[in-house]
């Protein structure tokens, strides 16, 4: 090897490449068996969807809008009646309104608080 000192080199660096090449291989393989374990999970309809919307509220929503939910920083969320309908409220929940942040609750529960917000309103 005296007569060619770039020899040990260039045998790393090809080993080195082809051990990439085959940890890529490895890795796509591993990413999709990931994917093919991973199933959306559907949201099961709540029996008492009222009963489940103020266990969420109460868990979600009296940190801002009071314990009993009559407004704190927050504004007042007994008298919704008529301000806003089903539709509305859920959006509102979902993606967040003015200082409000969305809540990252999913369809369903959702749909619980928003019942549940409807039902207490005056």
């Amino acid at each position: 090897m005296k007569g060619r000192p770039l020899v040990p080199f260039a045998i790393t660096a090809i080993i080195g490449i082809l051990l990439m090449i085959s940890l890529s291989f490895v890795g796509l393989d591993q990413r999709a068996e990931m994917n093919a374990d991973e199933t959306e999970e559907v949201p099961e309809e709540h029996e008492d969807p009222i009963a489940a919307g103020e266990e969420i509220a109460g868990k979600s929503c009296i940190g801002c809008h009071g314990g009993d939910l009559g407004g704190a920083s927050g504004p007042a969320l007994t008298a919704l009646e008529g301000k806003y309908d089903h539709d509305e409220i859920v959006g509102i929940i979902q993606n967040g309104q003015g200082a409000m942040p969305a809540t990252g609750l999913n369809d369903v529960d959702a749909d619980a608080v928003a019942q549940y917000l409807l039902s207490i309103s005056e």
